[in-house]
């Protein structure tokens, strides 16, 4: 499959590596490897090597290899007026019959760690990859023909791909990246592309609440949203479970390894994570949660919620179900900061008038708050994505981590 990959790309004089961040720079790695007479060169206006008239040299080469984070959209760059590629879909082109993928607007990355626990556990070859953090082209030379490649895809990574995987996983849609689509519809066509171009031989396991007709090998979830799975050292949801377990059957694996996977697992970073107790106030690091529908199921998976502090980056997503759901809740302390804070916070004190709301100038004020008024859980969900004020989710759930490390005991 290697060897296809490589004579594939051998076509083309030259390709441009478009973005060079962790996929360009993979991609990069690889063809100076593989491709020694094929030309190479970088398009980005953060590198060394372009100017402001970095998208100039488009029209320079034969291939232009995309990386996910860069919308065509924003830029006004029509996809059809160049020829385009990304790793995902040179991954998928041939090594498809190998991949699990996993997409979904939540619950990605547990759902891909949890598959790559449970195949190891029961003795298969599996490499984890993609969105959770290890690029595509990074793990090909550990691959044989034995392994599986289990990927967590974001529509960024899917969007106009031309190929799909073999063992399809949608795990949810809700409004997300408003600010890289069109519309929410041009965002959920992204994500439908993981399964679109299956053949009769794969495999479709979806959890929407409309039915999704292919007309062979799918598996519709039971849709519960509401439940959750406590486990000694995490949360899982039950939605998660029911996927992972129709997998299980799919892959006819022992019931043994399925129930050791889940009870082996812990939750990942930045995910209903316990950071702290300080004078009996637990402090839980939900960064991860950039959207409303996962900042409720936060609430609801915790109980005891009487701090909730969140807020963000402004992405046009609507917030009426987290505000309704706020003022109907029985959390006594709401605390809100950045752009998406002050909306809401708009929005509650006008609906709202006896609980705590707090509107504050950014995180740093809002753990100060939560530290002199909580009492039992204080967590923080932002319901928001973080790249107004910071790199991303990780950046932003480290630096509350640190803020309540440095709280007294």
């Amino acid at each position: 499959m290697l060897k296809n990959l490589i004579s594939d790309l051998e076509q083309y004089a030259s390709i441009g590596i478009f973005g060079f961040g962790m996929e360009g720079k993979s991609f990069y790695n690889f063809a100076q490897k593989y491709l020694p007479n094929t030309e190479l060169v970088i398009i980005d206006k953060n590198h060394p090597s372009c100017d402001e008239n970095y998208l100039d040299k488009l029209d320079e080469v034969e291939l232009i290899v995309k990386s996910p984070g860069i919308s065509l959209y924003n830029l006004g760059i029509d996809y059809k007026s160049y020829k385009f590629s990304s790793t995902t879909e040179l991954l998928l082109k041939h090594f498809k019959n190998q991949i699990i993928g996993v997409t979904g607007t939540k619950g990605k990355s547990t759902l891909v760690t949890l598959i790559d626990s449970l195949l190891k556990n029961a003795g298969k070859k599996s490499v984890l990859c993609g969105n959770i953090g290890t690029p595509a082209f990074d793990i090909l030379e550990n691959l044989d023909d034995e392994t599986t490649i289990v990927m967590e895809l974001s529509s960024h990574q899917l969007y106009h791909v031309n190929y799909s995987v073999h063992i399809a996983i949608l795990t949810n849609l809700f409004e997300e990246h408003l600010d890289y689509y069109k519309d929410v519809d041009e965002y959920y066509s992204a994500k439908f592309n993981i399964f679109l171009h299956q053949k009769k031989n794969d495999i479709f396991i979806y959890n929407l609440p409309q039915k999704l007709t292919r007309g062979y090998n799918v598996h519709e979830n039971e849709l519960k949203y509401n439940v959750d799975f406590n486990l000694q050292n995490g949360f899982i949801h039950k939605s998660t479970l029911q996927i992972l377990e129709k997998l299980k059957e799919i892959l006819a694996l022992d019931d043994a390894v399925y129930l050791r996977t889940i009870q082996e697992f812990k939750t990942l970073p930045h995910r209903l994570e316990f950071v702290k107790n300080i004078k009996g106030v637990s402090y839980i690091n939900d960064s991860i949660s950039t959207i409303p529908q996962a900042t409720i199921e936060a609430v609801k998976i915790l109980k005891n919620v009487d701090t909730l502090i969140l807020g963000g980056n402004d992405r046009g997503v609507h917030y009426d179900v987290l505000i309704d759901f706020l003022q109907k809740s029985d959390i006594d302390n709401i605390i809100l900061f950045s752009d998406t804070g002050k909306k809401i916070y708009d929005a509650l004190h006008v609906k709202e008038k006896q609980k705590g709301l707090f509107i504050q100038n950014n995180l740093q004020e809002s753990v100060k708050k939560a530290y002199n008024i909580s009492r039992s859980i204080v967590l923080f969900s932002p319901a928001a994505s973080s790249f107004n004020e910071y790199k991303n989710f990780i950046e932003r759930g480290d630096e509350f981590k640190s803020l309540v490390n440095q709280l007294k005991g």
